[in-house]
């Protein structure tokens, strides 16, 4: 908690710095969410961004994921979280679309190759939709995690994130066996906090 803490502060104190040449925005995600009867996920992150000429914006994030899981035939139940944090830089173009990348350190929850190796990369690139619509930025984002393409199942801890995958490779041979693609869909909202004052100053 204290960390958090720190890392927030300094945050905000980033932040004072930047505001001749920047303007701020606070993100708000929903992580793809899933359910099912026996279980689901959901959860999203919080972004600080960085806005240069309302094309680049980079900055840091903080996530949070929950996970359940229940088996009413045996009356079985239980749950875990992710959490973590890293980075983001998305370059906005055509008042409707971005590209970018999306780095984090995340918590791995579930049975573990590798105990001492908790912590999971997540290096995500892709892009998608980004409009500014007034009041808050949508963003529509489509992305696919390297690090998990390029991970050996065999010796490292699976992506943190994988239950939210959504494309998967069937087996033409056998269409109930086949491989998910590390590819995952994120909805974001950017509110704009120091932008209407600087236009004033202008």
């Amino acid at each position: 908690m204290r960390s958090l803490v720190f890392i927030l502060a300094f945050a905000l104190t980033t932040t004072n710095g930047f505001a001749q040449s920047y303007h701020s925005e606070i993100g708000l995600e929903i992580q793809a969410a899933n359910f099912s009867n026996v279980g689901g996920s959901f959860g999203g992150a919080l972004k600080w961004a960085f806005v240069e000429e309302d094309a680049l914006a980079f900055g840091p994030s903080f996530r949070y994921q929950y996970i359940f899981s229940q088996d009413k035939y045996l009356g079985t139940s239980g749950s875990s979280s992710i959490f973590g944090g890293g980075g983001f830089l998305h370059y906005r173009f055509l008042d409707w679309f971005f590209i970018g990348s999306e780095v984090e350190m995340l918590k791995n929850p579930y049975n573990f190759i590798q105990p001492d190796k908790r912590w999971t990369l997540t290096a995500y690139l892709g892009g998608g939709i980004s409009k500014d619509l007034g009041f808050v930025r949508l963003n529509l984002g489509i992305l696919y995690d390297v690090a998990d393409a390029l991970r050996d199942p065999l010796i490292s801890n699976p992506s943190p994130l994988s239950n939210g995958y959504f494309l998967k490779i069937r087996n033409p041979n056998n269409p109930n066996i086949g491989d998910y693609v590390p590819m995952i869909y994120r909805v974001a909202f950017f509110f704009p906090l120091n932008r209407n004052k600087e236009n004033k100053e202008e």
